[in-house]
């Protein structure tokens, strides 16, 4: 049976060209970014608040406020099941695209449903207690994310829709400057 990361590795994976270099914000231990790197050929830079890497890849730890990038440093930016897990992404995310030359890849939960929405926020949050992640702040559907970058301004575009196990449904956008 396929893991939670294999699921993930097997999802994004088409979405990464080959060579391209690509930050990981909210990186966690690695080893999604050090799989996807050897399967695609791309040059994985990780980026996180704390030091959690457990993989070959080189890390680095900011401030969670501003990106240590220079402007079109990466092709992509990847967040995976991360922008939830903070208050308003909004500023981070404008960083984001600044850095990636062409748009950033976003991995997240797709929440529909009264009784869903408020079951997957404590559900998510208690990876706080086990790992120190910040709770889950908030959930969206698909299209609730679509508007939401939308209004950055920027393009945003469903790309790829998965599941993880029965209960959790997850998507892929791809997000760009306008």
């Amino acid at each position: 049976m396929p893991t939670r990361e294999d699921i993930i590795i097997q999802n994004v994976k088409p979405f990464l060209p080959s060579h391209a270099r690509v930050l990981e914000i909210g990186a966690g231990n690695g080893l999604v970014a050090e799989v996807l790197q050897d399967a695609t050929h791309t040059e994985f830079t990780l980026l996180d608040v704390v030091n959690y890497n457990r993989s070959r890849l080189p890390l680095t730890v900011y401030d969670g406020m501003t990106l240590p990038f220079e402007e079109n440093a990466f092709d992509l930016v990847l967040f995976i099941f991360v922008l939830h897990h903070n208050p308003d992404p909004r500023p981070l995310l404008r960083q984001a695209l600044c850095v990636a030359r062409h748009g950033v890849l976003v991995v997240e939960n797709d929440t529909r449903g009264f009784l869903k929405r408020p079951l997957t926020r404590l559900i998510d949050s208690t990876e706080f207690l086990r790992r120190g992640v910040p709770p889950n702040y908030f959930v969206k559907s698909t299209d609730e994310w679509l508007e939401y970058f939308r209004a950055l301004p920027a393009r945003a575009n469903l790309l790829h829709t998965f599941k993880i196990g029965w209960y959790w449904n997850n998507v892929v956008l791809k997000v760009e400057r306008v």
